[in-house]
């Protein structure tokens, strides 16, 4: 291996790190408000029909 390789992966690995380390909970965040909106989206259409009746 040329000299510098072993740093430059380890700093590729610490950057990936810190950035799943911020984007994971962005992303766990955004799924779980999308699935409390399609839950009231579902709630929603379902009282619809019942006043549409």
């Amino acid at each position: 291996m040329k000299q510098g390789t072993l740093d430059l992966l380890i700093l590729i690995i610490i950057f990936i790190g810190l950035q799943s380390w911020w984007i994971i909970p962005i992303i766990r965040r955004n799924n779980n408000l999308n699935a409390k909106g399609n839950k009231l989206r579902k709630e929603i259409k379902q009282l619809e029909n019942i006043y549409k009746k």
